[in-house]
């Protein structure tokens, strides 16, 4: 099943309506439609945040909305993430400019404000990341304890 398939049934199981959940996350009914037709989506167009929230209105966890297992080992607070990138730059001895041209994105307003931008951004630009960086993108992602 593809995450647009995983949302429309997670949101009929929550007993919502369409309507209600865009509502809820501040989208329009479109944008929300979207989700629940295109499987890209969700992860080009919700920041974590906001993903995090759809799935606290159906009673699940980010991993569970995206049909993924936790990460093992070590968890990345967003606020460590630029100090990660400046390691990552040095090491390969790149620029950061360059890491944004293969990124795609915008990294330098990322390193002075990572927790304000990672409200901003959609969850791909941290897949690309996380995949330059070598790690799980879902390690980015704060703890869910519950989502009641």
């Amino acid at each position: 099943m593809g995450i647009a398939a995983r949302v429309r049934a997670l949101r009929i199981r929550a007993g919502k309506s369409q309507a209600e959940v865009a509502q809820r996350l501040e989208l329009n009914a479109a944008w929300y439609a979207d989700l629940e037709r295109r499987d890209g989506e969700l992860t080009s167009t919700l920041t974590i945040f906001k993903a995090m929230e759809l799935a606290s209105i159906f009673g699940v966890t980010l991993h569970e909305l995206l049909d993924e297992p936790p990460p093992e080992g070590e968890r990345i607070a967003l606020v460590d993430l630029p100090d990660r990138i400046l390691v990552h730059v040095k090491r390969e001895g790149i620029s950061v400019g360059q890491l944004e041209q293969r990124l795609g994105g915008e990294l330098e307003a990322f390193l002075g404000s990572p927790v304000q931008l990672a409200a901003e951004l959609p969850i791909c630009f941290f897949q690309a990341l996380a995949a330059c960086l070598g790690i799980n993108w879902l390690a980015l992602v704060p703890d869910e304890d519950s989502t009641e």
